[in-house]
């Protein structure tokens, strides 16, 4: 082998070994890339359990991320909304429809052939509030509810255009919620709980 030949070989080698070796780096900026700025998804739904407020709305708001891996940022509801609602309609997961039905929302149902539970133990009642498998299936059905019943259409509307301003005002939207509950005052209320929240939020956890 002359000279020529052997200065050749080598520098292949050489050549060879860099590409190896830049290509390991760049597998490995790629995995680092993925562990530090990919999304994680829950595969499995989070278990619901709570001892206090405080755990009870960290439970709700796992739910709620859960939930949201399957739907669109024009199907979501504002977090503190949805925590406000659930926080107002069970006291905190600690009404009777929410022990006994996992009915976080106080959502009723006409259809008495399906499992219901009736307000006030009154068999009389021409209505039943809804009984669910577990209290996440009850923050997936108000969710559906919000985004496919009539009477939250200008929710939707006004919501829309929100996210379109890319500037969500919960307490403004709230306002389109007047038909979720009879009492008059249902969205003082949940501007109430909202503010509450918030004031809460700042001192002791971190909402999104």
């Amino acid at each position: 082998m002359n000279i020529l030949e052997q200065i050749h070989i080598e520098s292949f080698s050489i050549f060879k070994k860099w590409t190896i070796i830049i290509i390991l780096i760049i597998a490995i900026f790629q995995i680092d890339m993925n562990i530090n700025y990919k999304k994680p998804i829950m595969a499995k739904q989070p278990e619901f359990t709570f001892d206090n407020p405080e755990q009870f709305i960290s439970a709700l708001e796992s739910c709620i991320k859960w939930l949201e891996k399957d739907t669109t940022k024009y199907q979501n509801i504002p977090h503190e909304i949805t925590i406000a609602q659930a926080v107002i309609e069970s006291d905190y997961g600690r009404s009777r429809f929410a022990k006994q039905g996992n009915n976080l929302f106080g959502v009723r149902t006409w259809d008495l052939d399906q499992p219901h539970i009736k307000p006030f133990n009154d068999n009389t009642s021409i209505f039943g509030l809804k009984v669910y498998k577990n209290k996440c299936d009850s923050v997936k059905d108000y969710i559906r509810i919000l985004n496919t019943g009539s009477a939250f259409q200008n929710f939707r509307e006004l919501r829309f255009k929100m996210l379109k301003r890319d500037n969500i005002d919960s307490l403004l939207l709230v306002e389109k919620l007047n038909r979720f509950a009879t009492d008059p005052d249902y969205i003082k209320i949940i501007k109430r709980t909202i503010i509450k929240l918030r004031k809460w939020k700042s001192i002791n956890y971190k909402l999104n």
